[in-house]
């Protein structure tokens, strides 16, 4: 008889569209009554709820490089038109991935880039208490919602944030400018103190063969051919490294305005995003580096990757 009242609820209500209420009044028994019967239910399994995913993810991939260079998850995006945008397509992703995760007193840091962008851009606006959203890296000279200024903005509306600023450009003039900047004022101590205390650190992958670093104004061409010239493959927060997976130690990075590497690596959840064939090499000397803990990439990248 409990099977049968079981599954006669269940199917008037998942079925048919009838309220719990409706229910209750044709079977002579409290609302109460039915909420308990339909739990009972999903606890016996007489009632299965499959929610359809709205992105594809290639598990057997992102196992592979995940075991490969040793990261906690490799999250590899299927296209499923040829003519999805590849960041467009990640900044949905991870957008709906963060509107899931985000949790009470959530400090969050932020870089710079197209995808985190294209991130920003889809999450949907929720609130959450007492979340902090820092910037990682200085500002770009471009007034776009790639740059990071842009970044934290959008982001602390949307999530009725708390945000900390980088005022300052991504580079200056010289490195004593640099650490007067980081070390010796208000707004950098304050940095360092919030970037201790970052739980989660979401950025985007450079490429060396997909363009110049941070943008033609901010870095010198003499300073790109030394990173080349080292064998820098690519850049997260502007730190270039080597196909190794090395990080270099250049004239730029000396007047680089980012969160420091060492810092960053003592973030618990360091999430870089990207994709496109052309960044495969990058992305593969990255993860050598054991800089980041997550990856979320396309497929196509990934195959390149470990190919």
């Amino acid at each position: 008889m409990e099977d049968l009242q079981m599954g006669l609820v269940s199917i008037l209500y998942f079925e048919k569209g009838l309220s719990q209420q409706e229910i209750a009044v044709r079977l002579g028994v409290s609302k109460m009554t039915i909420s308990r019967i339909l739990q009972r239910a999903k606890d016996l399994g007489i009632v299965e709820i499959r929610i359809q995913k709205p992105f594809e993810v290639n598990e057997a991939l992102g196992e592979t490089i995940r075991e490969k260079f040793g990261i906690k998850k490799a999250y590899i995006v299927v296209q499923k038109e040829k003519d999805t945008d590849v960041a467009s397509l990640l900044g949905r992703f991870w957008a709906f991935q963060l509107n899931l995760s985000l949790a009470r007193g959530m400090v969050l840091g932020v870089g710079v880039g197209r995808t985190v962008a294209e991130v920003v851009h889809h999450l949907l606006p929720m609130k959450v208490d007492n979340v902090e959203v820092v910037q990682l890296l200085g500002g770009l000279t471009s007034v776009t919602r790639e740059n990071p200024f842009s970044i934290v903005q959008e982001l602390c509306r949307k999530l009725q944030a708390k945000g900390t600023y980088l005022a300052s450009l991504a580079t200056v003039e010289s490195k004593l400018w640099r650490d007067q900047l980081l070390y010796q004022t208000s707004n950098g101590v304050e940095l360092y103190k919030k970037w201790g205390k970052c739980q989660q650190a979401i950025f985007g992958i450079g490429a060396l063969d997909g363009g110049a670093l941070l943008g033609s104004h901010l870095v010198r061409e003499d300073e790109m051919q030394e990173i080349r010239d080292k064998g820098g493959v690519g850049d997260i927060l502007g730190h270039a490294f080597d196909a190794e997976g090395h990080f270099l130690h250049t004239r730029l990075e000396e007047r680089l305005v980012s969160i420091p590497i060492d810092i960053l690596f003592k973030i618990p959840e360091r999430i870089a995003i990207g994709g496109g064939v052309f960044k495969a090499r990058a992305i593969r000397g990255l993860l050598r580096a054991r800089a980041v803990t997550t990856l979320v990439t396309d497929e196509e990248c990934a195959r390149h990757v470990i190919g």
